[in-house]
């Protein structure tokens, strides 16, 4: 009786590729063997799919096809097992579900006579070869790629930020794309504490760039943007980090800066701002009946104009309008007085300060470095022990866990302490213009300005009762680099004040300790 055949086809794509096999080769040969053997093909299935399991389409509908017609063939051919499964356990499963079904698979170039019990082991042979050769083939790639992340090599698609392109000597590497200025300024947002990275994703959103929620995450943690490429852990080596051959976007300090952020270790948490402009002095005015401090709020007229007061919250009754508090305030401001030689002597004592500063930093990178070399020697003669077999490979890594994290930290403190500015005296000079014209650039200054200036001066409360102020103490400085200070009634009789005769401690602020009332 002649036999009846289903031919069963299948190739994935990546096999198409690497091995030349073809749906249309497979075909042919199937089909020359069932004329030279008298079998009749019945039906033919072709399929484009995995053969990790049985879940493939035209698998499942040729199952269908022999549940439904019984005697509908006896074979079931295929050109080697591996076309059939890749999964010895599977294979053996569905080889006894076929042939319950009365149906034999069978493979052309592989043929079995699975009646005869030593033939499955050429079976489990069979089946396990291919499943062999795609764990070599996918440890080879892990390998390589492995070896290609240690020497500093980006192993996949650029991410975002990066483009990839190749060099001048066709290699594959990645350098800044146009969304590079996006991902500086997420790292420099994020480094300032103030947003958090749901906030800044959407400031850089509303720049244009585009990325998800996830993608923001893996963004701000990948060290890649600082000129590294991460080796994860493999076996017993564990994870590293080394210096990648692409361009950095951001520093290596702002990338741990935002690690430390986002870790929790360092954090600017924002005030609720609430602050108004017409309110300057909220937050440094206490109350002269309870001590408690002074709030500010506006009320609304019967013309609907709105007039601001301070007050106090605790109900004793405290409240005098803002803008004559505000007035007096910068009248007394006004009477500040600075003598041009005390200034100068203050600009050269504290430029020296700064240049002695600029040398002791020197000096810090110096003996860091030093620190740094001798790590990295350590580290190599650790190196050179294992070579020649006097240590084994594996305290050699334990030995590079120690001294390599000590590396980076103190490169990183190298960079930290060499970016510390050194055009100090741009900022000495601003300085002390800014206290030679203090009044006019309080007056002119906006509100968190002002309150700055005000903290500044003033490192105790202000009180306000009967058109006049009163504090208990001034910053010392300002108080000795003033000439006269017959503001809020300091030296009214408009002699210097004597430093030569003051006592270095933080006096009252132009009156005796014991009358606290200052007269305007």
């Amino acid at each position: 009786m002649k036999r009846r055949a289903i031919i069963y086809i299948r190739v994935s794509t990546d096999e198409q590729a690497d091995k030349g096999y073809s749906l249309k080769h497979q075909l042919e040969r199937l089909e020359k063997y069932c004329e030279l053997q008298n079998i009749e093909v019945v039906a033919i299935y072709k399929e484009d799919y995995s053969a990790k399991t049985f879940n493939r389409p035209e698998f499942i509908k040729l199952l269908a096809t022999l549940k439904k017609h019984k005697n509908y063939a006896d074979l079931l051919l295929f050109t080697k097992w591996d076309r059939f499964s890749r999964n010895a356990g599977d294979a053996y499963s569905m080889i006894s579900q076929l042939n319950r079904l009365g149906v034999e698979p069978q493979a052309m170039e592989q043929p079995l006579d699975l009646a005869i019990p030593e033939n499955k082991i050429m079976l489990a042979f069979y089946l396990a070869a291919p499943e062999v050769e795609n764990d070599r083939r996918a440890l080879n790639v892990l390998v390589g790629m492995r070896r290609a992340r240690k020497e500093g090599r980006w192993m996949a698609t650029a991410p975002k930020g990066y483009k990839n392109t190749r060099d001048e000597l066709n290699n594959k590497i990645i350098l800044p794309s146009d969304d590079a200025i996006y991902v500086k300024f997420i790292f420099e947002e994020l480094a300032n504490g103030i947003y958090n990275i749901e906030q800044v994703r959407k400031m850089a959103a509303d720049k244009g760039f585009d990325c998800s929620k996830n993608n923001m995450w893996v963004l701000v943690r990948n060290p890649v943007y600082c000129g590294k490429i991460q080796v994860p852990a493999y076996k017993d080596e564990p994870s590293d980090i080394v210096n990648g051959m692409h361009p950095p976007i951001i520093s290596e300090d702002l990338f741990y800066k935002v690690q430390d952020i986002l870790d929790g270790r360092k954090r600017n948490v924002p005030m609720k701002n609430t602050a108004k402009d017409e309110l300057p002095l909220r937050g440094f005015l206490v109350c002269k009946k309870c001590g408690e401090k002074l709030t500010g709020s506006a009320s609304k007229g019967r013309a609907g104009n709105r007039y601001f007061y301070y007050h106090c919250k605790k109900g004793c009754g405290e409240r005098f309008k803002a803008p004559e508090a505000n007035q007096v305030f910068l009248s007394e401001l006004l009477k500040f007085e600075f003598k041009p030689q005390v200034i100068d002597a203050y600009s050269k004592v504290i430029l020296e300060m700064f240049k002695s500063n600029g040398e002791n930093k020197s000096q810090a990178i110096k003996s860091i470095n030093v620190e740094i070399s001798l790590n990295k020697d350590r580290l190599s003669k650790a190196q050179q022990m294992m070579l020649d077999g006097d240590i084994t490979s594996s305290e050699f890594r334990e030995i590079k866990s120690q001294f390599q994290p000590e590396i980076d930290r103190l490169s990183r403190k190298v960079i930290e302490v060499a970016s510390l500015d050194a055009n100090y005296k741009r900022y000495v000079d601003g300085g002390f213009s800014l206290l030679k014209h203090f009044a006019s650039q309080y007056e002119k200054a906006n509100l968190d300005t002002k309150q700055k200036l005000i903290g500044s001066i003033f490192p105790e409360k202000l009180v306000f009762e009967n058109n006049e102020y009163r504090t208990k103490n001034m910053m010392s400085v300002v108080y000795k680099i003033c000439s006269k200070i017959n503001a809020f009634g300091a030296n009214k009789n408009g002699t210097d004040v004597d430093f030569s005769t003051q006592s270095h401690r933080v006096i009252p602020l132009g009156f005796e300790p014991r009358t606290p009332t200052l007269k305007v």
